[in-house]
């Protein structure tokens, strides 16, 4: 290959960082933005799984305010009929309420007439919500003929009818307009572009976007099915009814809202077409550099390199022929090929120079591997022996004794796990007449273990037969010692991002559903936020190994207790918790703080709040700590007619994550709550004035 076919390549090897650099920042574009459009698909199925919720939770409440009237009860139908029928008109996405009895019989429907001839109680939303007892989402219905309507798709939801007594005494049903919900989801949670699939438990679609008219009412495709018996929320790309290639966000049928399938498809065209537009721009400008560089390669090669290397040859050529006195004479701005000709016209003179820089170098290498703790080593496989220079056993604790071993004595201070390998590579560094390299551990005289980078080369005689080993090694005990701990932490690390990440998540996402504006949104989930921060902050002071129960509970009361005040007190031993225990207890102990500031003894001037704990030692099972609050002086209390997310946040972090259980009282002059967690280990002090310190496992259930 001539220089100036050499000097095109170079051209094109310079352009090919910035292709591989166009390549790489394109793939990563490509791999962000599909997590970005996965995600994006995830909450947007999450949107219309919340949107379903909420249609689901109004008719509900409708049905339970329904069921609580004497003449449903008392299936009146002179009463009841009419009843139904002005509910109806005021909520036109219900096509019909129906009041059946325990067998089966229509009794109250807003047409009027009750209809004891035919019986509806084969209908499988009648069987179930007779066996749970409670409100359920039936399956899609082409025909709603208990409400006597026309053929309609529609979805039932039912609810039991309770009389006075208590007792079970029929089922009341309201038949949901599919049409209507298809718009409703349409309109409020489909993306421009997108698509939108929901079925029922038996993957019926009941609400379909594009081409509703064509899919309402048919099974889901294998692939949607398969998606609807997942565990998980997740994506898959497909292709949609429409024949768009899609990303799909879905949600199957175990997940909330249970018994409902939902999926949100993002059109992939739309995703990604800045990326495609951008990436074709990239190409372009990088086809357009190539050229321009192979273009002035090839004029300027002639000029600058074709000349100046036909008189340097030729210079060469009379050497060879004896001219001893021919020189290399080349223009002043020769640049490289006139570095190369002074060079050739001082070889002769150079020669005891660079004699004498050998030994230099030598000394230099010495004294580098003095510097950088290696050592040498040899190997002559004839005579079987082997040995190591003097830095190696300095540095390895040798005695000088040692510098010469033979093979046996190598092989004894191996290792036995990297025996087998060590003397692989060494068969193999000879098999394939290359360098050697490896790592192993050794054992030294006083049992410790010292890991060595090993380099060397092997030497061969004319028939290809080993004849010597040279090489040098590298006590990377340290290093190796450095990378373990780098592991660690960085798993550790790993898991306590992801920890804390899936704790904020749940805040945010019970938080959202168990508020009703933004404003309450903010106040909640930044107090929670807030309180998880606290005690991060503890965690940090003690890098995340443990934080003390009393510090916990302090920073969480601060804002009531004031100098030389005892309407606040706090009493109990000293108790370390790992960081599991300490995120947990810290957050329920703000909700508590929470609850007691708003309706409880906080609430007033003549409140009083007592916070105990001990630690119940246990010979057969784990030791307990158990906390006692106990509010007193505050308004009356009475219990809560639901349960909100911060009692849920409680009952869930003792009795989930910590394993122990709670106990709730709502008496007269105060609540107080009794709660115990098992501590996984207990050290006791041995001093009985000092309060016992409790360490607790940080893996816990989940």
């Amino acid at each position: 290959m001539t220089l100036t076919r050499r000097l095109l390549l170079l051209a094109l090897i310079s352009v090919l960082p910035a292709i591989v650099i166009w390549t790489y920042t394109e793939v990563s574009l490509r791999r962000a933005r599909e997590a970005e459009v996965n995600d994006l698909a995830i909450r947007q199925a999450q949107l219309v799984g919340a949107e379903l919720e909420r249609v689901c939770d109004g008719i509900h409440s409708l049905l339970l305010a329904v069921d609580e009237t004497p003449s449903i009860r008392a299936f009146d139908t002179a009463a009841c009929s009419p009843y139904l029928k002005a509910i109806q008109e005021k909520v036109p996405y219900i096509l019909s309420f129906v009041a059946m009895d325990i067998s089966g019989h229509i009794r109250c429907r807003p047409l009027g007439t009750i209809d004891t001839q035919h019986y509806f109680a084969d209908r499988a939303y009648f069987h179930e919500a007779l066996s749970r007892l409670g409100f359920v989402v039936g399956d899609y219905t082409p025909v709603f003929e208990e409400g006597g309507l026309a053929p309609q798709p529609v979805l039932p939801l039912a609810l039991p009818i309770w009389n006075d007594r208590g007792d079970v005494v029929g089922v009341l049903a309201a038949a949901l307009d599919l049409a209507w919900l298809n718009q409703k989801v349409k309109e409020r949670t489909v993306p421009e572009n997108g698509s939108v699939t929901v079925a029922d438990r038996r993957g019926i679609m009941i609400v379909q976007h594009p081409h509703p008219e064509r899919m309402l009412g048919k099974l889901l495709p294998q692939e949607y099915l398969a998606q609807a018996s997942a565990k998980t929320i997740g994506t898959a790309e497909t292709i949609s009814a429409d024949g768009l290639k899609r990303i799909v966000g879905y949600i199957p049928l175990a997940v909330p809202p249970r018994d409902i399938y939902v999926n949100v498809g993002l059109s992939t065209k739309a995703a990604f077409a800045s990326i495609n537009q951008a990436a074709r721009r990239g190409f372009m400008l990088i086809a357009a550099a190539l050229i321009l560089a192979l273009s002035l390669s090839a004029l300027l090669s002639r000029a600058f390199i074709t000349k100046p290397f036909e008189i340097v040859t030729d210079g060469i050529r009379a050497w060879r022929q004896g001219d001893y006195q021919a020189r290399i004479d080349l223009p002043g701005k020769s640049g490289e090929f006139g570095i190369l000709g002074r060079a050739f016209n001082d070889l002769m003179d150079d020669v005891a120079e660079r004699q004498h820089a050998l030994q230099a170098s030598e000394e230099r290498a010495r004294l580098a591997l003095e510097a950088g703790h290696m050592g040498t080593w040899w190997y002559d496989p004839n005579k079987g022996v082997g040995g190591w220079s003097t830095q190696a056993t300095a540095m390895l604790g040798f005695p000088h004794a040692s510098e010469v071993m033979d093979h046996q004595h190598w092989l004894d201070i191996l290792h036995p796990e990297d025996l087998d390998r060590v003397v692989r590579k060494w068969h193999d560094s000879v098999k394939n007449q290359g360098d050697y390299q490896d790592e192993y551990r050794i054992r030294l005289p006083n049992g410790d273990l010292r890991w060595i980078n090993s380099r060397g080369r092997v030497f061969f005689d004319i028939q290809k037969r080993p004849v010597y080993f040279i090489g040098i090694f590298q006590d990377i005990t340290e290093q190796k010692h450095a990378e373990e701990q780098q592991r660690f932490f960085l798993d550790e690390l790993n898991h306590r991002v992801k920890n804390t990440l899936t704790t904020v998540q749940s805040i945010a996402s019970q938080t959202l559903r168990t508020t009703e504006t933004s404003a309450q949104f903010k106040e909640a989930f930044e107090g929670r936020l807030l309180a998880l921060s606290k005690t991060h902050n503890l965690l940090t002071r003690k890098s995340w190994r443990e934080a003390e129960l009393r510090d916990v509970a302090e920073q969480e009361l601060a804002p009531y207790r004031k100098q030389g005040d005892e309407r606040v007190v706090l009493n109990g031993p000293n108790v370390r918790l790992p960081a599991r225990y300490a995120i947990n207890l810290g957050l329920v102990l703000h909700e508590l703080v929470t609850n007691a500031a708003k309706y409880g003894a906080l609430s007033t001037n003549a409140g009083h709040l007592d916070m105990n704990w001990t630690v119940v030692q246990n010979e057969d099972r784990p030791d307990q700590l158990r906390i006692h609050w106990t509010e007193s002086g505050g308004p009356p209390v009475a219990p809560p007619k639901r349960q909100g997310f911060g009692s849920r946040l409680i009952r869930r972090s003792i009795e989930g994550e910590l394993g122990g259980y709670m106990v709730l009282n709502f008496a007269e002059g105060g609540v107080s709550y009794d709660i115990s967690v098992p501590l996984a280990h207990a050290s006791k002090a041995s001093d009985s004035k000092v309060d016992s310190t409790f360490e607790i496992n940080p893996v816990l259930p989940s």
